[in-house]
Formats: structure tokens, C-alpha cells, sequence
């Protein structure tokens, strides 16, 4: 009876890796084909742009040609109502010559004129393909997030959380909260990326355009002064592209240690948040730590200064960091707003995120604040001898 229910069993998880094996397939081939959407939207988008970006520029040449063409008819105009006045004063080719004239500049207007509707028919319309393919990418942007989300949830294998979780249902909580934290800072990563360098680099794009055309219209000069606007573009994107490494982890926790990181760390915040003085003091004889527990340990610090900083309203934040033979003891004390502790805040992830990166150091966090009195982080790390590094 066993042996039976054993094959029943067997077949049952065959048949399940299939289904699931056959849901990821398509699953997958469903992504790549919104993915493919999207590329070529993205790609008619940026065509599109630079094909309205120079509409633009010649629908205002247009203009311009229009506007003084229409001047030029006006007096013409006035000359012909002149000679009509005056017919005895002005011989015969006088009269045929300015009729002549008018006539050429009144056709040239007309032509003219309609180029102008031409072009404001072209721009309208590129502009409302615009918006439609935005709207097409937004929306294969989202949809490969969900099945990105679906994908990782099919692919996760969660026997190793199944032997320290209770029941399936934490299971599955944990699981999905993990690929949804995941995604998260993926969709933030992607956010600041899309909205930070690469509009500006897209923007560069587009100018060198405009650039070249002012340097043939108006001199290697003009073209030079146009191009340092685009200088300062590229310089600003790389300056966001490099904070944006930064965030995602600082190269010089590896290159040089916690104590330098955290020195360059507060200097920025300085600049970021100028009302506030921040002042740090490392004691003890400095050490370095395994990569993940210097990471661990900057983690920390950041958030709980950076809670500060934007939660707290703080005037002055001080950071100590004691280096001792088997722990780390950190100290982070503002004089800001504080908060009542016996009040359970919705959303206080800042607060839940330290806790729970002390206790994967097996480390203790505790946490002292009042309304109008200030807050005082205390996180004791204990030190393991595979720990500290070599020096």
C-alpha cells in the first residue's frame, strides 16, 4: 500500500514540474514578446522625436519666412495703391514692374502659407504618435514587470525558507515579499535611470544635431557655444550616474574600508542637507571586517541617519563608532522631532529594515526617542574571529 501511494506521488510531481515547466515557457516567451513591443516602440519613439525636433526648427524658419513675406505684401500693396493714385507720374514698365513684383511675392506667400499648414499637420500628428507610443511603452514597461515578478515566483525554490518557515503560507508570504522587494528597487533603479541620464543623454542626442546646424548656419563659434550647454549635460548625467553606483553599494567600502566610506558618506549629506550638522567619531583601532559585514554595517548607519535627516528635522546628528576586541558598538543620536514608541507606525520600514539587518549580525539594536526630545540608535555587533580580516 505504501509502494502505491509512493508511485501516485512520484507521478504527481512529474506531472506538476511539467505544467510548471510549460507555465515558465510561456511565461517567458510572453515577456520576451512584450519586451520586443517595447524596444520597437522605443525605437519609433526616439525616431519620432528627432523627426519632430526638426519640424519644429524648420516649421519656425517657415514662420519667420512667412511673417516677412506678408510684411513685403503689405507694401507692395501700398506701392501699387500709390501708382493707382499717381497713374500719370509712373511710365509703363514702372507699373508693369511693381504689378510684376507683387504678384511674384503674393504667390510666394501663398506657397509659403502652405507649407506652414503642411508642417503644423506634421507636427500635430507626430505629437499625438508620440503620445500614443509612451503610453505603449508605460504599459510594456509594467507588463514585463509583472511577468518578471510571475517568472521569479515560478523559478524560486523555496525548500531552503520551507525548512525555517512553519507553515505554506509563510512560505509563500516570505517568498513573494522577497521578489516583490526585489522588483521594487529594480522599478526604483530603472526609474532614476530612465528619468536621470538617459533623458539627458537623449536630449544630448537630439542637440548634436542642432550643433551641427548652427555650425553650418552661423559659424564654428556659434556651434561652440551651443555645444557647452551639452557639456554640462553629459557631465551632470555622469555625476547621477555615478551616485546612483554609489547607492547601490559605495566602491570604496571594498578599496579602502567602513570608517573612510562613512567619512565621504556624511560629506555628501552635508551638502544634501546643509541645515543639518552631522559630526562622526570613530574610536578604537580601526579594523576591516569580511565584505559583507562592512556592507551590513554602512547599511545600517545609513539608515539610521538618513531616517534622521529626512523624518527628524533634526539641527545636529552625531555618529560614533567604537571598534572593540570582540564587538562594534554604534551610537547615533540626533536632537530632532523623536516619536513616541508606543505608538505602532504604519510603514515604519526604515526602523524594521535596522533591526533586522542587526539581527543578521546576531548583533542588538535599541532604540530610545520622545516626542521634542530627540532619538538615540545603540546597535552592539558581536565579532566572530572569521569576521576581521587579516590586516
Amino acid at each position: 500500500m505504501s509502494v502505491g501511494n509512493s508511485n501516485v506521488t512520484s507521478l504527481d510531481e512529474k506531472h506538476l514540474d511539467k505544467i510548471i515547466n510549460s507555465m515558465i515557457e510561456n511565461v517567458s516567451d510572453s515577456k520576451s514578446q512584450i519586451f520586443d513591443i517595447g524596444e520597437e516602440s522605443r525605437k519609433e519613439f526616439d525616431a519620432l522625436t528627432k523627426e519632430l525636433h526638426l519640424v519644429k526648427h524648420e516649421l519656425t524658419g517657415i514662420i519667420e519666412r512667412s511673417d516677412k513675406l506678408e510684411t513685403d505684401a503689405r507694401k507692395s500693396r501700398g506701392h501699387l495703391a500709390e501708382i493707382s493714385r499717381a497713374f500719370d507720374k509712373y511710365g509703363e514698365q514702372d507699373i508693369r514692374t511693381a504689378y510684376e513684383q507683387a504678384n511674384v511675392i503674393q504667390n510666394d506667400l501663398s506657397i509659403v502659407r502652405q507649407m506652414e499648414k503642411q508642417m503644423k499637420a506634421r507636427r500635430n500628428e507626430l505629437e499625438r504618435r508620440l503620445v500614443q507610443l509612451k503610453s505603449t511603452i508605460q504599459k510594456a514597461e509594467n507588463l514585463v514587470g509583472q511577468v518578471t515578478v510571475v517568472l521569479n515566483y515560478l523559478n524560486s525554490d523555496l525548500k531552503q525558507v520551507g525548512e525555517v518557515v512553519a507553515s505554506a503560507r509563510e512560505q509563500r508570504a516570505l517568498g513573494l515579499k522577497i521578489i516583490e522587494a526585489l522588483e521594487e528597487e529594480r522599478k526604483r533603479l530603472s526609474r532614476e535611470i530612465h528619468d536621470g541620464p538617459a533623458q539627458t543623454l537623449a536630449q544630448v542626442l537630439l542637440g548634436l544635431d542642432v550643433v551641427e546646424r548652427v555650425g553650418k548656419r552661423e559659424g564654428d563659434e556659434a556651434a561652440r557655444h551651443e555645444l557647452q550647454k551639452y557639456r554640462v549635460m553629459v557631465q551632470d548625467a555622469l555625476a547621477e550616474v555615478r551616485r546612483i553606483i554609489y547607492d547601490l553599494r559605495p566602491m570604496s567600502l571594498d578599496d579602502l574600508g567602513l570608517v573612510p566610506t562613512l567619512q565621504k558618506y556624511f560629506h555628501r549629506l552635508d551638502s544634501d542637507f546643509s541645515s543639518i550638522s552631522i559630526s562622526f567619531k570613530s574610536l578604537g583601532e580601526e579594523k576591516r571586517f569580511q565584505s559583507r559585514i562592512e556592507a551590513a554595517l554602512f547599511r545600517l548607519i545609513q539608515e539610521a541617519v538618513q531616517n534622521a535627516c529626512i523624518h527628524a528635522d533634526p539641527s545636529h546628528i552625531r555618529i560614533r563608532m567604537d571598534f572593540r576586541k570582540d564587538e562594534v558598538v554604534i551610537l547615533v543620536k540626533d536632537d530632532g522631532a523623536g516619536f513616541d514608541q508606543s505608538v505602532k507606525k504604519e510603514g515604519s520600514y526604515g526602523l524594521i529594515g535596522m533591526k533586522e539587518r542587526a539581527d543578521l549580525l546576531n548583533g542588538t539594536l535599541t532604540i530610545n526617542s520622545k516626542p521634542g526630545h530627540g532619538t538615540v540608535i545603540l546597535a552592539d555587533i558581536p565579532l566572530q574571529p572569521g569576521d576581521i580580516l587579516d590586516s
